[in-house]
């Protein structure tokens, strides 16, 4: 490659330092073993001669098109460089907003842990203090403030935990509600007393695993590289949230209720859809969202939801086949199918009462080939009426044609209607007053209680219902947590 002078000179800066491709430096360096002048400026650094008048080889436009490439590399390297730099800084920063909105949520959460012991002592005091729900409050919105300021290695691991550090908090406030209420009311019991001591230790022991948590975020600069336990955390979740749903909704301690495991669960839904079991998928839900429920699936999206601890299905839509201009059966012997499937479900045992609402209630198709009979369903003690609130009821419509199950949902205030048979008739007249017996499920006792019920108030108003066995205030228990 044969060089110009000019060029060798330009070039020489980057042989200086050594940043030249070896194919331009070996040119470079047989130029200088033929030019004195060249060499003579590239041992001492200064030019003295002008070389317009020399007749110079050409050289390659390739090298130009190197030399402005490398130039422009270099330039490019700054800039990531200089980029790179911000991106971090911009990134550390966050990091370490983060993890100061975090040291300020553990503050809190650690106050108000303490705290809690007080809010559960509160369930003895007949007299309200008004800082029960304060306090409630706060420790939700610093468990809140938790989860929402964890770095990407804490939340893996809340995300692969069983509760996600959730708390159901109204299932929490409805179980010191319930408690104090029995308190007051002189009917506090074992279970009560268990349940409350459980509370007390679970928010002790919290709190004594949580202090190192407390004390590593707030140990200097070492605390922004400290990471949360998260799996120890919700530990202290699973045995709250297990704790409140038992005794809301049966009045028990979690390990006194059983579940079915899945092959008893495949083997109700099998005889009460009269389906192949082997046909039958289970999945179960998220517990932050339902305890104890699975998802099963039939095939071609159809399928629904069973309680694992009563063993009923709740709900469910299934495929009746096609539909087609076939004669439309009988209301009795829609009537008939409707109940063989609710026998299925709830045992023949239970006494229910199947209202026929007439064809295509509730359910709406552009195709008049589209038949069903509709049914609601209403439990019945000696003509005592099953009572629940919001306007909720069992309902199941039957294929008019073939009298296949097509949907089913169960009242979903009502665990089970089993135990129907254990409610206390004695001294019960239909109506005194302006009040009305009925039967409803008991938020205070878990079991089904008769009860005087004052129809102009709110479900959720004091005095709407009176135990017509002890004349004490009773609650009817709701599913909405």
């Amino acid at each position: 490659m044969k060089l110009e002078h000019e060029v060798v000179q330009d070039l020489y800066p980057l042989y200086a330092e050594n940043d030249l491709s070896p194919s331009v430096k070996t040119a470079i360096d047989e130029h200088l073993m033929e030019c004195g002048t060249c060499k003579t400026f590239y041992d001492s650094g200064e030019k003295t001669i002008q070389f317009t008048d020399m007749d110079e080889p050409l050289v390659s436009k390739s090298l130009d098109d190197k030399i402005i490439l490398k130039m422009k590399l270099y330039r490019l390297r700054l800039i990531s460089v200089v980029l790179a730099g911000i991106l971090f800084s911009i990134i550390f920063t966050d990091y370490i907003n983060e993890r100061e909105q975090l040291f300020m949520a553990t503050d809190g959460y650690y106050d108000t842990l303490g705290q809690m012991d007080m809010v559960i002592e509160a369930v003895k005091n007949k007299e309200p203090t008004g800082f029960e729900s304060y306090e409630m409050d706060r420790f939700f919105e610093y468990n809140n403030a938790l989860r929402e300021n964890m770095n990407f290695v804490e939340d893996y691991s809340m995300n692969s935990t069983e509760f996600s550090l959730i708390l159901n908090a109204p299932r929490l406030n409805e179980t010191l509600a319930g408690m104090k209420t029995r308190f007051n009311q002189g009917r506090w019991s074992e279970t009560d007393e268990e349940a409350f001591q459980a509370l007390k230790k679970y928010i002790h022991s919290h709190r004594q695993d949580f202090r190192e948590d407390f004390e590593k975020t707030h140990h200097g600069y070492s605390s922004y590289f400290h990471i949360l336990d998260v799996k120890e955390l919700d530990q202290f979740y699973e045995k709250v949230n297990l704790l409140t749903y038992s005794f809301t909704r049966f009045h028990k301690m979690p390990d006194e209720i059983k579940a079915y495991n899945e092959t008893e669960l495949k083997k109700r839904i099998a005889n009460t859809l009269e389906i192949e079991k082997d046909k039958i998928e289970l999945q179960k839900e998220s517990p932050v969202n339902d305890l104890y429920v699975y998802r099963f699936e039939i095939g071609n999206g159809n399928g629904g939801d069973i309680d694992a601890i009563t063993g009923q299905i709740t709900h469910y839509n299934g495929d009746t086949g096609p539909l087609t201009d076939g004669t439309v059966m009988k209301k009795e012997k829609a009537e008939a199918k409707a109940r063989s499937y609710l026998e299925g479900i709830y045992g023949k045992e239970i006494k229910l009462e199947l209202v026929p609402l007439g064809l295509n209630y509730n359910s709406f198709s552009d195709d008049p080939r589209y038949k069903v009979y509709s049914f609601k369903a209403i439990p019945k003690v000696d003509g005592y009426t099953v009572y629940t609130p919001l306007e909720t009821e069992t309902f199941l419509n039957i294929n008019a044609r073939n009298g296949k199950l097509e949907s089913f949902d169960h009242n979903r205030h009502i665990p089970s209607f089993g135990k129907l048979d254990q409610v206390d008739l004695s001294a019960a007249p239909d109506n005194i007053g302006d009040k009305q017996a009925v039967v409803i499920y008991s938020a205070l006792t878990g079991n089904f209680e008769l009860v005087f019920m004052l129809p102009e108030m709110d479900y959720f108003e004091e005095g709407k219902f009176i135990s017509a066995k002890t004349g004490l205030e009773e609650k009817v228990y709701l599913d909405d947590f």
